[in-house]
């Protein structure tokens, strides 16, 4: 059997499939628009921030390549887009835990605050007067970063969308 018949083979096989879950278990019909309609709900109150993918977002900031030390196992850049704001986040992984560095530009006063996949507040943290902030041990799981104004003023907070450290 050739690669294109077998394609046609397996195609056919996941239709079919697909057939028989929607007779048997079919999705609910408001499936799509109740979790759109939770996540918008859950995020009334927040900026939701954009991950960006680029592979050289911090290229002359500091070393774009994972850094290996005897003591560091892995590192991670993340970039993230909002209405005002751009944050550099850099998570250093090492035996006893991970370190989260970040940098807010353009830097004003805000306070960080990195949150659990629960919205439990676990840390908080000011940006300085260059941009940035660190958690040097910051939780593990799935969290999210707040950055709210200082002094407080009528924006809403912005968020990052959840990531796992």
């Amino acid at each position: 059997m050739n690669e294109s018949n077998q394609q046609l083979d397996d195609d056919v096989l996941l239709e079919a499939i697909s057939r028989l879950w929607r007779q048997v278990d079919p999705p609910p019909a408001d499936l799509a628009h109740g979790v759109l309609a939770r996540l918008a709900a859950e995020d009334l109150e927040l900026e939701l921030m954009t991950l960006v993918e680029s592979s050289d977002a911090l290229a002359g900031v500091r070393s774009a390549d994972t850094v290996e030390d005897s003591d560091e196992l892995t590192s991670t850049f993340l970039e993230y887009v909002g209405p005002d704001l751009r944050v550099y986040v850099h998570l250093s992984q090492f035996d006893d835990g991970t370190r989260l560095d970040g940098w807010v530009v353009p830097a004003r006063g805000l306070t960080v605050t990195l949150r659990d996949e629960h919205g439990a507040t676990e840390q908080r943290t000011a940006v300085d007067q260059h941009g940035r902030f660190a958690f040097a041990r910051a939780t593990s799981g799935v969290v999210r970063l707040t950055f709210t104004d200082e002094p407080p003023s009528s924006a809403r907070p912005r968020a990052t969308p959840p990531f796992h450290v």
